[in-house]
């Protein structure tokens, strides 16, 4: 089973450089990624399509051209906690360390959800559908349950993970195979978000 996970469209709040709101709405950019991640998948068939409860991305998945799919808490985007709405470079310059905080053994002095929490998630998630003789399947969520896929698929723990970049509507795509999950793509682009793509001669 192929689990082609797409991160939402860009939203107000990523352009604001703000922990986000749950109510954050795509930017014109973030729609135009949405219907350029479509066309880019038009063509696989998916078996079954799960989104994140929060609107952002199931905006994104109806703007692919997804109008049906099957809404699952456990795809939501990680709890913020105290920092939610606040500015990520105010609280960098107060706190440089800040994101260690997601991390297990370190003080959740801003009431966040442990990342190891989100990693329970996506992987209860991928137990969940792996009985159910899918071959490809279609899922919208966020940045953080993404890296917890890859954390699984590759064994890599803690903050080296943070220098991961999954871009808005990039895709990254999981093979499930009983209790294995191995990666079979990770952050990619339809070919014209790559700025230099249009200028290269490929022989």
């Amino acid at each position: 089973m192929l689990l082609y996970f797409v991160r939402h469209g860009e939203t107000y709040n990523n352009v604001e450089g703000v922990f986000p709101l749950d109510n954050t709405e795509l930017t014109e950019k973030g729609k135009e990624e949405a219907f350029e991640a479509g066309k880019y998948l038009k063509e696989i068939r998916f078996d079954a399509l799960f989104s994140s409860p929060i609107s952002r991305v199931q905006d994104t998945l109806k703007i692919m051209g997804y109008e049906k799919y099957t809404v699952n808490p456990l795809l939501r985007d990680v709890g913020t906690g105290d920092l939610t709405g606040k500015k990520i470079a105010e609280i960098t310059a107060k706190d440089p360390e800040w994101y260690a905080t997601f991390q297990d053994n370190v003080e959740n002095k801003y009431n966040v959800e442990k990342f190891s929490s989100v990693k329970r998630r996506v992987l209860e998630f991928t137990e969940s559908i792996a009985s159910l003789n899918y071959k490809n399947v279609l899922i919208g969520t966020h940045l953080e349950p993404i890296r917890a896929m890859f954390s699984v698929a590759t064994l890599t723990e803690g903050l080296p993970l943070t220098k991961l970049e999954i871009g808005n509507c990039s895709i990254s795509v999981f093979a499930v195979n009983g209790k294995t999950i191995e990666l079979k793509g990770f952050n990619w682009y339809p070919l014209n978000k790559y700025n230099d793509s249009r200028n290269k001669s490929f022989n």
